[in-house]
């Protein structure tokens, strides 16, 4: 048998990343910081010693998972925040955008349920980076266009906060049973009705 090509060796080792990446984001879920890398290579179909050959920890393995979860939720993003209509519409494609890559992509959603916590039981320095990277990259966008939009309130970054807690933690309930991608845009909806009469109601009082 002709030994492998570099593509073909390339193709192999992105193969595998990409299951373990997958696979950690399905343990973590699970499991949270008490997954181990065995669980990982079982739950990615890997031998134990092939997993690290990739990756020399659980924590090397989950900041690539993050990092990777910013890029896929700076895309979208860019996408929403950045196009053209008015800014409680541009919000509002945002969130469905963004709980859809949260059905799509676990990492995605872990990455917001993290934030929360402040990465606190993260306490490698790259991980601190990744948070200044989120609050630059994800969270700056939505509280300019809230601030857009809710002019007449007296706090709009608070409705920023409030809506990336309320939906996270709604996420969080339905990720476990695996039906949030029925109800995501209900959600989505639902808060921004209610923020539409929260901002109306400060804007008359002013």
């Amino acid at each position: 048998m002709s030994p492998r090509t570099k593509e073909q060796n390339d193709q192999i080792r992105d193969k595998r990343i990409r299951q373990m990446l997958e696979a950690a984001a399905e343990v973590y879920m699970a499991k949270g910081m008490a997954m181990e890398m065995r669980d990982i290579a079982d739950k990615a179909a890997l031998g134990y010693g092939t997993a690290y050959h990739y990756y020399r920890n659980k924590l090397d393995l989950l900041h690539d998972m993050l990092e990777e979860a910013v890029d896929l939720a700076k895309a979208a993003a860019d996408d929403s925040l950045g196009s053209q209509g008015e800014p409680e519409m541009r919000l509002r494609r945002h969130f469905h955008k963004l709980t859809e890559l949260w059905t799509e992509r676990t990492s995605v959603y872990i990455l917001y349920k993290l934030i929360a916590d402040n990465f606190h039981h993260l306490p490698d320095e790259r991980f601190a980076l990744l948070y200044d990277r989120f609050q630059a990259e994800l969270y700056q966008p939505v509280a300019r266009t809230m601030r857009e939009w809710a002019q007449g309130h007296p706090d709009p970054e608070k409705l920023a906060n409030w809506t990336l807690g309320a939906l996270v933690g709604s996420a969080g309930v339905y990720k476990h049973y695996r039906r949030f991608d029925d109800s995501a845009a209900e959600a989505v909806d639902l808060w921004f009705d209610g923020l539409r009469s929260t901002i109306g109601s400060a804007e008359r009082q002013q």
